[in-house]
């Protein structure tokens, strides 16, 4: 199979390719997604086994217009269709997931993972609109990645896992946020949970919903639960390369590089501008940048920028402070480290 590169003049191709069944990655604000119309059992099923993806972690259908949510939810209570509006007036299109009650015979169980929830989210990106409007169907869109490994933020690293084992790609560039969508369940209008953090801030939605108890909710399930996570990244291993990786505080990693011990030629750091001015010249590195936004965007990449060098056994990624502006860095870093070390 060749994956074909669709440009936006393309959106038409690309579109029925998707509804003939067929898996095409496209760009968000975020990450890249691997598409399957959403309608399509067969099609929907594929993309988990490309994925190498477990069968009961929900996937996520992305819509191309603000209404659609209340079209292929079940939003009947009051309260909750106007929680629903708030954020969609506020956020969408944009980085924000809403786990809303499932309308029986829209979404088959290899959507919604067997639950009686789905998520659902608007992306920001105007070629993936355009194609999912021709489509005529919500798509369905977990990261374009092999299951566990790091999220793609560009074209290359969809294409260094699907090359040859997808129809298309939708040619873009790199994504501008780097990591996934807030995900909030709002299925509750009691009390909403984030269940994944995202570019979207627990301040902020209790900005957009003062009068509304919102928690965070994101604790980890064991992989050996029976339970059913409501959301992708609640229950199995993300983000992981074939390499160890090793978060460490931005103190502790100036204190390891100032030893001279543990920074082996197998290893790499992946860390902001200041911390890397302190190496050797000789050691691999990749730069995060110079502020936490900017090493939020590029933390994906970091985790990707060794894919195919065997030589490099670990990585040391510098761990930023944790605050509520690097809740979503320190999601994915953590769940992707196999040791912390932090001051």
């Amino acid at each position: 199979m060749i994956t074909k590169r669709f440009t936006f003049e393309q959106t038409a191709q690309a579109a029925e390719y998707l509804k003939q069944g067929q898996l095409v990655a496209f760009p968000t604000e975020t990450v890249f997604g691997l598409g399957a119309i959403a309608n399509n059992e067969r099609a929907v099923a594929s993309v988990y086994q490309a994925k190498g993806r477990p069968s009961d972690n929900p996937l996520i259908v992305h819509v191309c217009r603000k209404e659609d949510l209340f079209r292929y939810s079940n939003i009947v209570n009051e309260a909750q269709a106007a929680i629903a509006k708030k954020l969609t007036d506020q956020f969408w299109p944009g980085p924000l997931t809403l786990i809303v009650p499932t309308k029986v015979g829209i979404f088959g169980p290899t959507v919604t993972g067997g639950l009686k929830t789905v998520g659902i989210r608007m992306p920001d990106h105007d070629f993936t609109l355009a194609v999912i409007r021709e489509t005529g169907f919500p798509i369905v869109g977990p990261s374009a990645n092999l299951s566990g490994k790091p999220s793609p933020t560009t074209v290359d690293h969809v294409l260094h896992d699907f090359d040859g084992k997808i129809a298309g790609v939708l040619d873009s560039q790199p994504t501008h946020i780097g990591v996934e969508s807030t995900v909030l369940d709002i299925s509750n209008p009691e009390e909403l949970a984030i269940l994944r953090p995202g570019a979207i801030t627990l301040k902020d939605l209790r900005n957009a919903l003062p009068e509304q108890r919102i928690i965070d909710a994101t604790q980890q399930i064991a992989e050996d639960s029976k339970e059913h996570p409501k959301a992708p990244g609640m229950k199995y291993r993300h983000y992981s390369p074939h390499q160890e990786v090793i978060a460490i505080s931005h103190d502790k990693l100036l204190e390891l590089i100032a030893s001279k011990q543990g920074l082996s030629p197998e290893s790499a750091v992946i860390a902001s501008d200041e911390i890397l001015s302190h190496l050797d010249a000789d050691l691999p590195t990749f730069s995060l940048g110079t502020n936490e936004a900017t090493a939020t965007h590029l933390l994906f990449a970091g985790l990707r920028a060794f894919d195919d060098n065997d030589q490099i056994k670990r990585l040391y990624v510098e761990l930023l402070a944790d605050t509520e502006a690097n809740t979503a860095y320190r999601n994915r870093l953590l769940k992707a480290a196999s040791k912390k070390i932090e001051s």
